[in-house]
């Protein structure tokens, strides 16, 4: 999964300094990078998250003799992922005004997708294996923690979706969302650092 996360923190970087760089300067062609940078870090959630959690990750070299690999199914998932994202920019950029609703409405869908595919990581029976090969009753002493951080992260967008006046003419729901974020990145981190250290990855693999 390194790769993966690697590209997980690239994305994520020029998410945020386009944002920076919207919040100010802001114009049209700043508003449109911040937008279409939210967007991909989105995308690139949800694909990721399939990877890992289907396990499209493994490399047959990689596994123990005569163990199936998914990684076939990694080239059209990607090419789908790929296919939707350059539509959705497409669409928004050929039309005469900025459709901020639909852009808006994509970005919660595919956050709540893979939110709640997160989420299903903390259930006793999830829909795959948390561990390639590792029955799903031995459940890792942090398994509640990516339910914890998705509900978290959804309780945040609620801010960007339920708006309010400024309080003093200085906060708005916008600013207490990129306030949320700190430290729902940072024990983002953490747990992604603990699962990627986890013996259950070594246990199936060739060593």
């Amino acid at each position: 999964m390194k790769p993966f996360y690697y590209g997980f923190t690239l994305v994520n970087i020029n998410l945020w300094i386009w944002s920076s760089v919207f919040h100010t300067r802001d114009k049209p062609w700043t508003e449109k990078m911040d937008y279409f940078s939210a967007g991909l870090g989105s995308m690139y959630g949800l694909w990721y998250t399939v990877v890992r959690l289907y396990h499209l990750y493994l490399q047959p070299r990689l596994l123990v003799h005569n163990t199936p690999s998914r990684r076939r199914l990694l080239a059209p998932w990607t090419s789908l992922c790929i296919l939707l994202y350059l539509a959705h920019v497409t669409y928004l950029c050929l039309l005469p005004r900025f459709d901020y609703g639909w852009n808006m409405k994509v970005n919660l869908i595919i956050g709540m997708l893979y939110n709640f595919l997160w989420i299903s990581y903390s259930l006793p029976s999830p829909p795959f294996q948390r561990f390639w090969r590792v029955p799903n009753v031995i459940r890792p002493s942090f398994v509640l923690y990516p339910a914890m951080i998705a509900i978290s992260m959804i309780c945040a967008v609620s801010l960007e979706i339920f708006d309010f006046p400024p309080w003093w003419r200085i906060i708005d729901a916008h600013s207490l969302w990129h306030l949320a974020t700190v430290p729902i990145v940072w024990n983002w981190y953490r747990f992604l650092l603990t699962d990627s250290l986890d013996p259950s990855w070594r246990d199936r693999l060739i060593t």
